[in-house]
């Protein structure tokens, strides 16, 4: 838990966070409790855990987990179970102090995966689903070790259409509220592909704004690329003006924090891309 005086509040008040994860995710640090503080000491009106739900069944076996109690174990029903129950806790601890704790989750889309969305939504009640699409067929291209045998297979224009496909087809499933960071390839595109990935999109969008907004699902401003020294968001700035042009819902800003210091990071100047968040959102 970072120290408290290192944490400044936000200039702007009510905004929300829509996308954090705690230690229930594998790759995170930090409990519930950790992140709601901060959540306070930023000045959020509401803070939605999102924790990764990755059940491929042809992805590698370590992929598929959770933690719990500080032990990885495989993502199933009664680790989700724990999962829901620790984030309803904790919006009864933290709503009498002025944080409203949103149930969330972030699925990790595969092929065929529709049913498995739509049972743990119905089981558990989620409040709000991202999709969060991480690989292509079935390699992962966002992970460290991996990223490289996933882009090799693919030209730079292959890849980001088969992308975009997965998007499509995860906005029409009417599963979800949002997608995860829009062009999230470019977390090590950039360096495999070269400065072209930042043009990759333009000949997909239509396409995927179409899909969004026919389906109802929307993209979020994900401030996690700032962290990884790029100079705009998930997506990239001309990506979301695009959307806002077309008449794509931008719902929430999401920090994409794995460690509660990471809560609200460079809200204030998200804020300038999604207007409407102040306050918390609109969720199914």
């Amino acid at each position: 838990m970072p120290d408290p005086i290192e944490i400044s509040p936000l200039e702007i008040e009510g905004l929300s966070d829509y996308h954090c994860h705690c230690d229930y995710s594998h790759d995170a640090v930090g409990t519930i409790e950790e992140y709601c503080e901060v959540g306070l000491m930023r000045g959020l009106a509401e803070i939605c855990f999102t924790t990764h739900y990755d059940v491929n069944p042809r992805g590698l076996v370590g992929d598929t987990m959770m933690r719990v109690d500080g032990v990885s174990r495989p993502a199933d029903d009664a680790a989700l179970a724990r999962y829901v129950d620790d984030v309803r806790k904790a919006h009864d601890q933290f709503f009498p102090r002025g944080l409203t704790v949103v149930l969330g989750i972030e699925f990790g889309w595969y092929r065929d995966c529709e049913e498995e969305a739509a049972r743990i939504r119905r089981k558990f009640g989620f409040d709000y689903m991202l999709a969060g699409v991480h690989d292509i067929a079935d390699i992962c291209f966002c992970c460290t070790g991996r990223y490289e045998t996933c882009f090799s297979r693919y030209s730079l224009e292959n890849m980001v259409e088969l992308y975009y496909r997965d998007v499509i087809s995860a906005a029409r499933s009417g599963l979800f509220n949002t997608i995860a960071h829009l062009d999230y390839y470019k977390k090590y595109g950039e360096k495999f592909y070269g400065p072209a990935i930042h043009e990759a999109h333009r000949p997909f969008l239509a396409d995927v704004f179409s899909a969004l907004i026919e389906s109802g699902t929307a993209i979020e401003v994900n401030t996690a690329a700032r962290r990884r020294g790029f100079d705009s968001y998930y997506p990239r700035n001309e990506i979301i003006n695009a959307a806002r042009r077309a008449g794509v819902d931008i719902a929430h800003i999401g920090s994409d924090a794995h460690a509660p210091d990471q809560v609200g990071y460079d809200f204030d100047l998200a804020y300038v891309f999604a207007p409407n968040t102040a306050g918390g959102g609109d969720d199914d």
